[in-house]
């Protein structure tokens, strides 16, 4: 089983401002198990092209996947924290194994590759992901989407 990923790459656009969570439109797209993780850690960017993302003909997905909304930026005490609403594909009849948030508005460079720890699938249905909350975790916040302890 692979962990979820953070590319190489997001530290450093994190540092030169690339990255405004708030502001910037971020996406997220899915991937069947295939031959694998979509990304690995020197991944930079989304592309159309991976071969296992989610098929998009009738199944309820559409290639490069939802928009996700309203991120909440957070800091508990000495850990600042991100997440986002819950996103849902609806009508959807699909199997996924990853997931893969990126940067729209920034060239769609990759943010984090989520290991869903194995295949979950939808028959008609609503496919629904849930973020933790930015105070999950001990101490609060370290089990965030995304949590950088200082």
């Amino acid at each position: 089983k692979m962990a979820n990923v953070v590319p190489f790459s997001f530290a450093q656009e994190l540092l030169k401002g690339t990255h405004n969570f708030t502001a910037n439109t971020i996406k997220l797209a899915l991937y069947t198990a295939g031959s694998g993780a979509p990304y690995s850690t020197s991944s930079t960017a989304y592309s159309s092209g991976v071969a296992n993302e989610v098929s998009a003909s009738g199944t309820g997905y559409t290639t490069g996947g939802n928009t996700l909304a309203n991120p909440v930026v957070a800091n508990q005490t000495s850990v600042a924290t991100l997440t986002f609403d819950q996103t849902q594909f609806t009508s959807a009849t699909f199997s996924a194994a990853y997931g893969v948030i990126y940067n729209n508005s920034a060239s769609d460079k990759l943010v984090v590759v989520l290991d869903f720890g194995g295949t979950k699938s939808c028959s008609n249905g609503t496919f629904t992901i849930t973020f933790p909350s930015t105070s999950s975790g001990t101490p609060a916040g370290t089990d965030s989407l995304i949590s950088i302890t200082s």
